[in-house]
């Protein structure tokens, strides 16, 4: 058997930039050596860590190794592609080759000054010694420190390597190291994986710990479940395209975030949301894998970058491949939100005892639209806490039934504003805007009420002057009604009932007719301010009450006179009948002044309102200035 002598050639710039620079972590440098292992179709590798004293690392496994010859064609040829001179993708025993580029054993010095490799392949034992400082000097042709060569053996066939002189200070973390493998493989169903630090076994390589520390609320395994409106199914099945997409209960922190894709169960692209709306806050929840075997199916075209975290998103089969994963994503997107959206609606009714599918349904079909989308886009937002959804909910449930809430939420929607988190705190913010636009409002109705006192003062005619002012400012009479109508209605059954040839003047008609929030009909009949109330009057108010009552719309059930005058002396005996009709609880006598004190009283307080809202909110601003 003749003597052979180890030797690797290499360009120093390629030492550099593919070793040293490229690896300065010994995660990935682990990985480059585990890949190594899977090719030579190990069953076992074990990892030793050792941190106190002289940091060192030890990788051995029990695959097919090499023999002297081996070491040279093989492990110290620089970027040789095995593929190609093996003229076959697959191992010994049928595996995927993952190596490709034949450059990862440089990642060892980027780590270490010294390696030491020891094989064992057919009973025979061989070992050198590879010395970084040495490499560097030695003019890009340097010789290995041989230890053993061709030495027989009885031990089995695998493969040590022990990297000392190691650069990391810091100790070495096996959780961190065994939870970072399964990101970049998932083989460790066949490969049993075990790590030790400083001989005692801490961990366990495990394909499910690329979820540890993770807690899943959705799953979609693919392309199982992805089968109705999913438009890119066609493709990914041709193309074999697996794997599982999951999102979490709370967002993740960076390194969990996003898909990572896998080919030949090897890392090809590290965490990625293949769009431009990598900020959607959804990506913040989503994790998961997808095996894309078909993109390195080719043994000579490398679609994967140096370091083998990312593939080169360039050409038309990848951007091709980069919209249908952009695909999958909207589809998990979509199914998460309707998903989330169900379950956020299920804890709100057991934990915050809020029902709101029973709330949209008491709305009207007008209403429910607007209702959805605010309810939707509550539930959707992230920066609300449970309880805090559920106070801004009771809140929006009381203010929706006022018609200047539904506007002012209709703007929202109308400016596409109701996803925004701040539009959202504006609807809890509506009554302090309310108050405030109600305020503006208060102030012109003040200058309204003011001039109202000037024509009583002035004892103006109530046909010429105070039905068309009251006409124009309706409130006056009373804030709340909500349908006010004068001499329209009922025109024709007044003629009916009283031929114009038999009244006189001001008595041919009903001056306003009103109906309040609870359907009541109110007649109002005005007289001017000074005019003393008689017989005459009290007639004509009965009158137009039993005629109101025989003329009733289908479900009003009280109708009430009121008789407005500023003079409150009555005539002889007519005293006795104003009580009466009092107590009959269908007739009122109102002064003007009593209309000027209630409307001024009403708009006075939403003023007063407005005042300590204002005066809350500086105190607030303040306390968060300091």
């Amino acid at each position: 058997m003749t003597d052979i002598n180890w030797e690797m050639k290499f360009d120093l710039n390629t030492l550099e930039h593919l070793g040293v620079k490229l690896y300065t972590q010994y995660p990935p440098m682990i990985a480059e050596l585990i890949s190594n292992s899977w090719d030579a179709d190990a069953k076992v590798v074990k990892i030793e860590l050792f941190d106190e004293g002289n940091k060192k690392i030890i990788v051995s496994d029990n695959g097919h190794s090499m023999t002297a010859e081996e070491l040279n064609d093989c492990f110290l040829t620089v970027g040789r592609n095995r593929r190609l001179s093996t003229q076959s993708g697959v191992s010994q025993s049928g595996r995927a080759v993952l190596g490709k580029k034949g450059i990862g054993k440089l990642s060892m010095f980027g780590i270490a000054e010294k390696i030491k490799i020891t094989t064992i392949k057919n009973s025979e034992k061989n070992a050198f010694e590879m010395h970084y400082p040495t490499m560097k000097s030695s003019g890009g042709r340097y010789l290995p420190n041989p230890l053993i060569k061709r030495q027989h053996t009885s031990e089995a066939d695998g493969t040590v390597i022990e990297l000392d002189e190691i650069k990391r200070k810091s100790p070495f973390d096996s959780r961190a190291l065994a939870n970072s493998l399964p990101k970049r493989f998932s083989i460790f169903d066949e490969l049993h994986v075990q790590i030790y630090r400083n001989g005692t076994l801490e961990a366990t390589v495990s394909n499910t710990d690329l979820f540890e520390g993770i807690s899943k609320q959705f799953e979609w395994n693919f392309p199982i479940d992805f089968q109705n409106g999913f438009d890119s199914l066609d493709y990914c099945i041709n193309r074999g395209i697996t794997g599982k997409l999951l999102t979490s209960h709370t967002p993740l922190n960076k390194l969990q975030q996003g898909v990572t894709l896998l080919a030949r169960k090897k890392l090809v692209q590290e965490n990625a949301y293949f769009d431009d709306r990598s900020n959607d806050y959804f990506h913040s929840y989503l994790y998961g894998y997808l095996e894309i075997d078909f993109i390195d199916q080719d043994n000579e075209l490398d679609n994967v970058s140096t370091d083998r975290k990312s593939l080169i998103w360039e050409g038309s089969e990848l951007e091709e491949l980069k919209q249908h994963l952009n695909n999958i994503l909207k589809f998990v997107s979509k199914e998460w939100r309707s998903r989330r959206l169900v379950a956020k609606k299920e804890k709100f009714k057991q934990t915050y005892k809020v029902d709101l599918d029973q709330w949209l349904q008491e709305l009207s079909p007008v209403e429910k639209p607007l209702a959805t989308k605010i309810a939707h886009s509550i539930l959707g937002n992230e920066n609300l806490d449970g309880e805090k959804a559920a106070a801004l909910f009771a809140h929006i449930q009381d203010a929706f039934s006022l018609q200047g809430f539904q506007e002012f939420a209709q703007k929202l929607d109308d400016l596409g504003a109701l996803d925004d988190s701040n539009a959202i705190k504006l609807l809890d913010d509506w009554g302090f805007i309310e108050a405030k636009e109600m305020a503006k409002l208060s102030e012109g109705r003040i200058s309204t009420i003011n001039q109202f006192e000037k024509y009583i003062q002035q004892n103006v005619s109530e046909t010429k002057v105070m039905q068309k002012f009251l006409e124009n400012f309706p409130w006056i009479l009373d804030p709340r009604m909500n349908n006010f109508e004068r001499e329209v209605t009922y025109s024709n059954w007044l003629k009916e009932k009283f031929p114009e040839d038999k009244l006189e003047g001001s008595n041919k008609r009903i001056d306003f007719l009103c109906s309040n929030t609870n359907g009541a009909i109110h007649i109002i009949e005005l007289k001017r301010p000074r005019i003393k109330i008689g017989l005459e009057e009290l007639n004509q108010c009965t009158q137009y009450l039993e005629f109101i009552r025989s003329k009733l719309p289908h479900g009003v059930s009280t109708v009430k006179v009121i008789l407005i005058s500023e003079n409150h002396k009555y005539g002889p005996g007519i005293e006795d009948m104003v009580d009466a009709l009092r107590k009959a609880g269908n007739f009122e006598i109102k002064s003007y002044s009593d209309l000027l004190t209630q409307a001024r009283t009403y708009h006075s307080d939403f003023i007063k309102k407005y005042e300590e809202i204002v005066d809350i909110k500086s105190k607030q601003n303040k306390t968060l200035e300091i």
